[in-house]
């Protein structure tokens, strides 16, 4: 009898301990990829779980959900992603609890994806055809201070407990944002080669904000086919602007980029926008370590 009991009262715990799990993951908050946990993170602090669902080495522009971490997205409060151009898989998901991040962004902070009829260098301004919004707005420390405000509104909202120490650790986050810009600004006057290309435009804000020329891009979506005619044209453009070296992105290693590079002579330079990796982590160390490497082409 005894033994019985003791049975029972074990499969009872197992069951409870269950409950309590479902429960607590009900708790986390899903993001797709590791630049919103590092923003998130800093607003909700130690109080709340953020989970990844890419690892820092994928891209999440073709990126290929699992079971798993359809999974996830069920069990969170909420799931956050970015666009339907940076991670449109998780745009098509049939869900409540989603929310896009680029939506979030004040409109005046929106970057326009452009390209005239090659999707190369900017000519006319009446050439340019626009290609939805640059979902890439994590790159640039003053437009994610943008949305700071109205995505602690959102986060309090789903945790109405804990809005208080949202908004303070939000107004630290802010404060430390404008920190890292003005430490960007002093470091970028140092450049001497202000011109920069891209197999991709992944890191156009921060490019704007910081005053360098984009003369273009390879790939307005990565995996678009380039003609030989095009890379033909690119080259040209390259040499005649004096360009140091075409800057690719970790996640996406464009294989026309290194075409293009060897043809004229340059570096392709490899930026990590998404980090997760140790000692690129925070918000901080991700915008930071690439700031040292466009520095040490570029200067």
């Amino acid at each position: 009898m005894k033994a019985i009991k003791f049975i029972f009262l074990i499969v009872s715990l197992l069951i409870l301990k269950s409950c309590t799990d479902k429960n607590h993951n009900k708790e986390n908050i899903v993001v797709t990829i590791y630049p919103f946990k590092a923003i998130i993170q800093e607003i909700v602090g130690n109080e709340v779980v953020v989970d990844v669902l890419l690892p820092g080495n994928a891209d999440p522009h073709t990126y290929e959900m699992s079971p798993s971490d359809f999974n996830k997205i069920q069990n969170a409060k909420v799931f956050f992603y970015g666009a339907e151009t940076l991670d449109g898989w998780a745009a098509k998901l049939d869900v409540e609890n989603k929310i896009e991040l680029l939506k979030v962004l004040p409109q005046d902070f929106l970057i326009q994806i452009e390209s005239d009829t090659d999707h190369s260098f900017h000519k006319e301004e009446d050439s340019h055809h626009h290609q939805g919004f640059d979902p890439h707005f994590w790159t640039d420390p003053i437009t994610v201070n943008s949305m700071i405000d109205s995505l602690t509104k959102i986060l309090s909202d789903y945790y109405p407990d804990k809005k208080d120490l949202f908004r303070k650790n939000s107004e630290k986050f802010s404060k430390e944002l404008y920190e890292l810009d003005k430490k960007i600004r002093e470091t970028i006057e140092q450049i001497k080669h202000n011109k920069v290309f891209s197999a991709h435009p992944f890191y156009n804000y921060f490019f704007k904000r910081y005053e360098l020329e984009i003369l273009g891009s390879l790939e307005i979506s990565p995996g678009q086919q380039i003609t030989p005619k095009f890379l033909k044209t690119i080259s040209e453009q390259i040499k005649q602007k004096n360009v140091k070296a075409i800057f690719i992105n970790r996640q996406h290693i464009s294989k026309p980029a290194k075409v293009l590079a060897e043809s004229v002579g340059i570096k392709t330079i490899e930026l990590d926008p998404i980090g997760g990796t140790t000692g690129n982590e925070t918000y901080e160390q991700i915008i930071s370590n690439n700031l040292k490497i466009i520095m040490n082409e570029l200067k």
